[in-house]
């Protein structure tokens, strides 16, 4: 029986946490809020820009991935609608709650974490495999700084770290279980799945992370574009 399901999982969840530890670690500079927010907006459109789309235009085309990407900015709209109204306006202050920001990020990183495990679990006892894993695990470091800074900006306690990185971890897990035991299926559908993904990852950078960081500060660009070029130096070189 293969086990490459449990291999993607931990690396997925490792990727992560270790991403956490380094937005922990660096706790000391998330008092400003708005350098911060400029920070990780420009380190996830460097992820959407040299990650997530690459991979959906690979995996389908041109096509699948412009409408999916349009799908996934209609369903922003639709879950930030439905979030504002169960957690309320202020919910992002309150202690314990993580903000809206954080909510969508996970469940965006985690979506598009499936197609990636299917994948993954196609590849199993083939020669990309070890380097899909490589994959994984690297590029799930900037993920969860990106993400665990904002969570620990709005108050998220450590334990967040543990069972955050478990939870985003799941999909590729169960993706890497159904795709070696199924086979690759249909690449477009994936396709699309990564890009309603990135599209989702779009709206809530530009929405709720730049807009948020403009009202504090001018060099949100300047910052933005400096982080951006550090995370492509990033994929480049791994």
């Amino acid at each position: 029986m293969s086990f490459i399901w449990v291999i993607g999982y931990l690396c997925t969840a490792i990727g992560f946490s270790i991403g956490g530890y380094i937005a922990w670690s660096t706790k000391g500079f998330q008092n400003k809020t708005d350098f911060v927010y400029s920070v990780c907006a420009g380190l996830t459109l460097g992820i959407l820009s040299f990650e997530i789309a690459p991979e959906a235009i690979e995996l389908g085309n041109w096509i699948t991935f412009i409408f999916g990407f349009v799908v996934g900015i209609l369903l922003f709209e639709a879950a930030h609608i439905i979030l504002t109204i169960l957690l309320g306006k202020t919910a992002d202050q309150r202690k314990g709650l993580p903000p809206k920001v954080g909510i969508l990020l996970l469940l965006s990183i985690s979506f598009h974490n499936l197609p990636i495990g299917i994948v993954l679990g196609s590849t199993h006892d083939t020669a990309v495999e070890f380097s899909m894993l490589q994959a994984i695990l690297l590029h799930n470091i900037p993920e969860g700084i990106i993400v665990f800074t904002l969570l620990f900006v709005a108050g998220q306690k450590i334990w967040s770290w543990f069972i955050f990185s478990l939870l985003v971890a799941a999909p590729v897990g169960l993706g890497a279980y159904f795709g070696s035991t199924l086979g690759n299926g249909n690449p477009f559908l994936w396709s699309f799945s990564i890009s309603l993904a990135a599209g989702t990852i779009y709206m809530i950078i530009v929405k709720e992370v730049i807009m948020e960081a403009i009202k504090d500060t001018s060099n949100v660009l300047l910052i933005s574009t400096i982080s951006f070029g550090c995370i492509g130096l990033y994929f480049y070189f791994i």
